[in-house]
């Protein structure tokens, strides 16, 4: 069964309720991403989860997400390889790349999953920056973390859940 994707805002996207849960997704949800749920972590390959940590365990969450000066990474992701070929690179990438998403747990225990990004050149700088805020914002905040049950309206309003910096 696909993902039902409701609305995607950077490296976010509003995951509608698939039985196991409404989540945002950390990631691309056609390859791998983590999903963020009202109840805790899960690592997913496509619409296949695989593993759950609960946020009371959570201690620390941060990811290395890719971020780019280009104010239109889909379109890079286009007209970059046309250069490339026209200049004389490869063209070629050898694997899909990832970027890390770490946990450290309340005893200290460390996870890393990966999640695949939606563009090759990474995601607008804001957008990067928002989603690192808002990890940080749902380990701080418990009572946030009810706002991931509701998907659309959090990313709908995630400019004024977070703090401007």
């Amino acid at each position: 069964m696909p993902i039902e994707a409701v609305r995607r805002v950077g490296v976010l996207t509003a995951l509608a309720d698939e039985g196991d849960g409404a989540a945002v997704a950390l990631g691309d949800v056609a390859a791998h991403h983590v999903r963020l749920r009202s109840d805790g972590l899960v690592p997913a390959f496509g619409a296949a989860p695989s593993g759950f940590v609960p946020w009371r365990q959570v201690r620390e969450l941060d990811a290395d997400i890719p971020a780019t000066w280009v104010p239109a990474p889909a379109v890079m992701d286009v007209v970059g390889p046309l250069l490339e070929g026209v200049f004389g690179g490869s063209g070629s990438i050898a694997e899909t790349p990832t970027f890390p998403v770490r946990i450290v747990a309340d005893d200290g225990a460390r996870l890393e999953w990966r999640a695949t990004p939606h563009y090759l050149s990474g995601y607008r700088r804001r957008d990067a920056a928002v989603a690192a805020r808002l990890l940080a914002h749902l380990v701080a905040r418990a009572d946030a973390r009810i706002l991931l049950s509701r998907p659309h309206e959090m990313l709908g309003r995630l400019a004024q859940i977070l703090p401007k910096t």
